[in-house]
């Protein structure tokens, strides 16, 4: 019987995988509905799914290969610039633009807390980049890239990536600006495949790139701006990052894989 569901799960890894990571991250939202004082989700939950699929369709190797590409770091010093410095462009950008359609200036103690985003950074890189990008591209985009082009794997993955946040509508989201959110997501999906195939399938990559959106978008960049302002601005970063992942499908197609020249 064992050997039987093993064969299942290896011929059909990510029926399971996705529900179990979407089960294992959402608890705190599962519970609160029952009674418990609990919210939000757990991005762990995403790495643990990954684990535990891969160990019942791969054993061992399988899990030795995931671990191998979570740590795999000889890729070239582009990609770690690409990784860290593309999310605080995309961020400014927008930033820019914002003020540039008629959004309040910050104010000067605003600007003043850039050096926030250091520790923001450490956070959601051991927590948020570690807990997701483990799943989402370590696991989930390997696999429907063996059957698919890397462009519709990527937003298949993105599809679940937005759906996965869901419970964060409405807490640490408005409902006005979840359609922009959303959009930014799926996005966000094809820039990252981007550079986990032409980074050598590098997670760590995907990791620093995921905590460097979220250190800087998140926690400083949409923390400058409330109200009808900060709502542009969610459009506008949506549309900055849709037209940053165009670019990349329509310089590299549907593998998402830089060549040798350029990025």
């Amino acid at each position: 019987m064992q050997s039987a569901f093993r064969s299942v799960v290896r011929e059909h890894p990510l029926p399971f995988f996705f529900p179990l990571a979407f089960l294992l991250s959402w608890y705190p939202t599962l519970l609160s509905l029952v009674g418990v004082r609990a919210s939000g989700i757990n991005p762990l939950g995403v790495l643990l799914a990954a684990l535990i699929v891969t160990g019942l369709a791969g054993g061992r190797s399988g899990v030795t290969a995931l671990l191998r590409r979570m740590v795999r770091v000889r890729v070239g010093l582009r990609w770690y610039l690409v990784a860290l410095l593309l999310p605080a462009c995309l961020a400014f950008l927008s930033l820019a633009l914002n003020l540039l359609f008629g959004a309040r200036l910050p104010a000067p103690e605003q600007w003043a807390k850039w050096p926030e985003i250091a520790d923001h950074f450490i956070i959601m890189f051991l927590f948020v980049g570690l807990g997701e990008e483990s799943g989402w591209r370590g696991f989930a985009l390997p696999e429907l890239q063996k059957r698919r082009s890397a462009l519709a794997s990527a937003m298949l993955v993105g599809v679940a990536w937005a759906l996965w946040h869901l419970p964060l509508i409405g807490t640490e989201f408005r409902w006005n600006d979840a359609p922009a959110f959303l959009v930014s997501v799926l996005a966000g999906s094809v820039v990252t495949a981007w550079l986990f195939n032409s980074a050598k399938q590098s997670v760590l990559l995907c990791m620093l790139l995921h905590a460097s959106v979220n250190a800087v978008t998140s926690g400083y960049v949409f923390q400058l701006f409330s109200g009808a302002d900060q709502a542009r601005l969610w459009r506008i970063y949506a549309l900055v990052w849709v037209a940053g992942a165009a670019a990349i499908a329509w310089r590299t197609g549907p593998t998402l894989r830089a060549g040798d020249q350029g990025l």
